[in-house]
């Protein structure tokens, strides 16, 4: 089904027909580079991937005996029938941060058995209870994932009014208004709470202050419109609302090592 995809190959994670996908990665022989939120990271044996916005994500580079599962699930199949259970929201933020899990020898078959049950309901349309029973495997899958997860980096207690206010945090980031506003107290005031309580809260679930996920946010995208070379530096600065040209290259030194020409010269 179009809103479900498994492949045998890394070969079409950068690929744009699955740009609006999450992807569920195994690699069980070999390595696979790949760079996301402009980081550089290697997929070595045995390890999985959780990429949450596959936009993210580019020039993937296997090795010649590279094997890979990866499913992929639509976005909006995701939210209609993703696990909400709050920690899904501290495991969003750290896998914005790194997406790879080591997988321990028990692991290992358990994830190889996830992938070979979920092709097998995909292909087994003669079910009655197709599309609901693929819906209820797809959510198994991913608490598998997750508890892989939070297995390997630990799972803080959350309430899931914790969860829910980080969650509205970090789709407002989603929606880019931080290049209107990278100010907390703008996030805190539309959240219905006070800047010190969004970082507290934020500290808790991510490890993070909200001042760091905004400018991770903004930085990343100034750093991917200065690269595409089609506005000049002056027009980057006025699209993501900076005073001046001077307290943009400022900023933009500060947050990624180096000033806006340099960017776009790279």
């Amino acid at each position: 089904m179009e809103y479900i995809l498994i492949e045998d190959s890394v070969e079409n994670l950068t690929s744009k027909s699955y740009a609006s996908y999450q992807a569920y990665v195994y690699c069980y022989k070999g390595e696979c580079d790949f760079v996301y939120n402009d980081r550089k990271f290697t997929m070595s044996e045995n390890t999985c991937a959780i990429f949450l916005n596959n936009k993210r994500l580019k020039k993937v580079t296997a090795s010649g005996n590279c094997e890979a599962k990866v499913l992929y699930l639509d976005e909006t199949f995701v939210k209609q029938s993703g696990p909400s259970n709050p920690y899904v929201v501290q495991a969003m933020l750290a896998l914005f941060e790194n997406p790879l899990m080591k997988l321990d020898e028990a692991e290992q078959d358990l994830c190889l058995a996830l992938f070979r049950n979920f092709r097998k309901r995909l292909e087994d349309t003669s079910h009655h209870f197709h599309q609901d029973i693929l819906r209820i495997s797809a959510e198994m899958f991913m608490l598998d994932m997750l508890d892989f997860h939070a297995r390997t980096n630990g799972a803080s207690d959350m309430t899931a009014s914790t969860s829910t206010l980080m969650a509205r945090f970090i789709q407002m980031l989603e929606n880019k208004e931080y290049r209107e506003n990278r100010e907390v107290a703008y996030y805190a005031e539309k959240l219905c709470v006070v800047p010190k309580y969004l970082s507290e809260i934020s500290n808790k679930v991510s490890g993070y202050s909200a001042s760091y996920w905004i400018n991770k946010y903004a930085s990343q995208d100034i750093h991917n419109v200065l690269k595409s070379n089609k506005y000049t530096v002056a027009e980057v600065a006025k699209m993501f609302n900076f005073t001046s040209s001077s307290y943009f290259n400022r900023y933009v030194k500060r947050s990624l090592g180096m000033y806006p020409s340099e960017i776009r010269d790279m």
